[in-house]
């Protein structure tokens, strides 16, 4: 378990007359798992004061609120003025007990995933906690934090923003021990006025670090590299390392060679020391994140050795990279499915991923990118010399702003545009051949897992 009557009493600075034992702190009723804490948070239209009641039906064992509920079991209930409040009390309470180490992760791109596999590594190496989906915002970091058992010896947590300040809030909360800046790119433009100013905002997680001990991994590839290093030298952080391709990183991806469908090669130099591994096939900008979490184990002093042997048996998550291999009917095809989200240069990575497959059959499903201000436009344009170096031979182009580049697609290649991805999902298994490779990508709010589904993958999210 992870909380204990008195624990709570401590963070919450009051006295409870029972000495029970809780699990994770949640503040949605649907996850509610036996034990759990339920927290009632309210948040524009949602008040979960109305959920209390669904949480102890699944098994809650507590409930924070700022409300009376009716019906509810009185011993299980703890009234608080602010819920908020009290749930940021929580997190501190974790945050200020903890003997794990703490990395902190953000970026543009790959956060999530670098996230996974810098957990996967740790996992090998000791107790692992690892921040739950992608609860990386002002709810989510405190929830995630106030879930950490006590005897957690490494902690990753993903932190998000959509504007200035937010993560300085977040990496206080978290304080660091290593922080790690995976990309800086032009995703919310609709939201700051440049990628510098994208860059200034990613930089606020060294904040968090102690200008003593803190450790800083930042992205050599990045546009914005020299503005990123003058931000953490703002910061009083000394203990710089980076990673990437360029020849100047400390933790430096070589190479990158495509065996088959399914096995890839990849090979690394960390410090000048060369290390060369076989895998299940990832798209090679998921190298990249693999070169972050290196480093993130080299800073804490780990066997790398062991660390590869982990990356080794890393497959990338539904809708982020996994090839699904598909026998619907008569017909046997891949997707690579990779709908998460996307941005001009989560696209390309794509891109350049399906172009490494050798087969003569490619298709690729594209969705609107969003948040990408006034320039959204240029950014999709910008994708067609990719699109068409891929190698597509079908184009299928959703939303509102995609369809619009079937002006300029070549016309070798067949091009279909629609408004949204229910009506391709009607229409899609009518246009798929046998042995076909169909690359998905597209923002989350494109939906695109509606086309995968009617494809026939399952749990497509």
């Amino acid at each position: 378990m992870i909380w204990t009557s008195e624990q709570i009493g401590q963070a919450l600075s009051l006295t409870l007359s029972t000495n029970d034992k809780f699990g994770k702190v949640q503040f949605n009723s649907q996850d509610i798992e036996k034990g759990d804490i339920f927290i009632a948070l309210k948040g524009g239209t949602r008040d979960g004061h109305k959920f209390v009641l669904d949480a102890f039906a699944k098994g809650a064992a507590l409930a924070i609120v700022s409300e009376d509920i009716k019906n509810a079991p009185v011993n299980k209930i703890i009234k608080v003025e602010d819920t908020f409040e009290a749930l940021e009390g929580l997190a501190e309470y974790k945050r200020q007990n903890s003997k794990a180490h703490f990395i902190g992760v953000t970026g543009s791109v790959g956060k999530t995933s670098t996230k996974e596999i810098i957990g996967l590594i740790l996992s090998s190496f000791g107790k692992t906690f690892v921040s739950r989906g992608n609860f990386n915002n002002h709810i989510g970091v405190p929830i995630n934090l106030a879930s950490i058992a006590d005897d957690v010896e490494f902690a990753v947590i993903e932190m998000g923003m959509n504007k200035a300040g937010e993560i300085s809030l977040l990496t206080k909360q978290v304080t660091p021990d290593i922080a790690v800046i995976t990309s800086v790119a032009p995703v919310h433009l609709e939201f700051f006025d440049s990628i510098e100013k994208i860059a200034d905002a990613k930089s606020e997680i060294f904040e968090g670090l102690d200008i003593n001990t803190g450790i800083a991994i930042l992205n050599r590839d990045i546009s914005t590299y020299r503005r990123c290093i003058e931000n953490i030298d703002r910061a009083g952080i000394g203990n710089i390392k980076t990673f990437g391709k360029s020849q100047f990183a400390n933790i430096r991806f070589v190479s990158y060679s495509l065996i088959n469908q399914n096995m890839v090669k990849l090979t690394y130099s960390i410090f000048h020391e060369k290390i060369e591994f076989v895998m299940p096939a990832v798209p090679k900008h998921m190298a990249i994140n693999f070169a972050a979490a290196l480093s993130v184990a080299y800073c804490l002093g780990l066997d790398i050795n062991q660390a590869v042997k982990v990356l080794a048996q890393f497959k990338p998550q539904m809708g982020r990279g996994l090839i699904v291999d598909i026998k619907k009917e008569d017909k046997e095809y891949s997707i690579i499915t990779d709908y998460y989200n996307a941005s001009p240069e989560s696209l390309k990575a794509g891109l350049e991923y399906l172009h490494q497959f050798k087969n003569p059959k490619k298709s690729a499903i594209l969705g609107d990118m969003k948040e990408l201000g006034k320039d959204e436009l240029k950014f999709h344009f910008a994708a067609i010399p990719q699109i068409v170096k891929s190698g597509v031979k079908k184009l299928f182009l959703v939303g509102d702003i995609m369809p619009q580049l079937i002006q300029e697609i070549p016309k070798n290649i067949l091009v279909y545009t629609y408004k949204n991805s229910e009506e391709l999902a009607y229409d899609i298994n009518k246009y798929i051949e046998r042995e076909e490779i169909i690359l998905i990508k597209g923002s989350r709010g494109v939906h695109l897992e509606k086309v995968a589904e009617a494809l026939g993958v399952t749990n497509a999210l």
